[in-house]
């Protein structure tokens, strides 16, 4: 009896550490725009997936020809959720992004899932504050 009271505790004490490996590991991701913080919110079952928006109005740190010979455009922008909390999010584009526009995106942490074009009625109040 007492070893199964010692197993239990012992995957309690397991799955406690593990929590709390996760939550710290999501807090650590956050504005981390590097692939490996994307791929470990994206593995990480305590981020979830949001609508976040961003303004069109910035510039790509980088171009380059990708495998295929298409142009690719790095963008690294201020996200904003319809709470108005802010994240940095780097994200790929085969185009480069027209300015005075709004994309919503969908993310997971650091993770972009996709994105497309809205515009500026759609964007939750909170939101319009921060893009202006």
């Amino acid at each position: 009896m007492k070893t199964l009271q010692h197993v239990l505790t012992g995957l309690l004490v397991l799955i406690l550490i593990g929590a709390a490996g996760l939550g710290v590991a999501a807090a650590n991701t956050r504005n981390n725009t590097s692939e490996f913080a994307a791929a470990l919110d994206n593995l990480n079952p305590l981020v979830k997936d949001e609508t976040v928006y961003v303004s069109t109005n910035v510039k790509p740190d980088r171009h380059f020809i990708g495998g295929g010979g298409e142009d690719e455009y790095v963008y690294t922008v201020t996200s904003v959720n319809a709470a108005g909390k802010q994240r940095k999010l780097q994200f790929l584009s085969q185009w480069r992004l027209k300015p005075n526009r709004y994309l919503a995106i969908q993310a997971k942490g650091q993770n972009v899932v996709s994105w497309q074009a809205t515009t500026a009625s759609k964007l939750p109040q909170k939101v319009k504050m921060k893009l202006g």
